[in-house]
């Protein structure tokens, strides 16, 4: 059978009727397209989007407070969730790409913070150099 059917009208024209069948056919294939559309669209969901940018900007922040020399295993640590976490979403993975941004963003805070602790230790170590020294000198000093 014929998805069209022809039919007389009254003006002497030809009328096309669609099958039932057809309709139906073609109603799946629209929707199967505007279900693929909607799925595209959440592929890359903005809070995702948002959370990797977080990450990102924690991980660059991390390497530019010197935590490749002073925290590289917690640097590591997080530029391997990051990389977890673009990889995810990628793949329309969001909420796994969520969680994976959310520890990469907490890891690269804690390598800024652990090559900040240690900047401010070597700062602490030096100055209580100067006041031993300053210490001895005002010792020498005749009372």
């Amino acid at each position: 059978m014929s998805d069209h059917t022809r039919h007389p009208n009254g003006a002497g024209g030809v009328r096309v009727a669609l099958s039932a069948h057809s309709l139906a056919g073609r109603s799946l294939a629209g929707l199967t397209l505007v279900g693929f559309s909607l799925v595209g669209c959440a592929s890359h969901s903005p809070l995702a989007s948002a959370k990797v940018s977080q990450a990102e900007r924690a991980v660059d922040e991390a390497q530019q407070s010197g935590a490749a020399q002073s925290a590289p295993l917690e640097l590591r640590a997080a530029q391997d969730k990051l990389t977890a976490a673009q990889t995810a979403m990628a793949k329309g993975k969001n909420d796994t790409a969520i969680r994976a941004a959310e520890q990469a963003a907490i890891d690269g805070e804690y390598a800024r913070a652990v090559a900040a602790n240690q900047r401010a230790n070597a700062v602490a170590d030096e100055m209580g150099q100067y006041v031993k020294v300053l210490r001895q000198e005002l010792d020498r000093l005749p009372k």
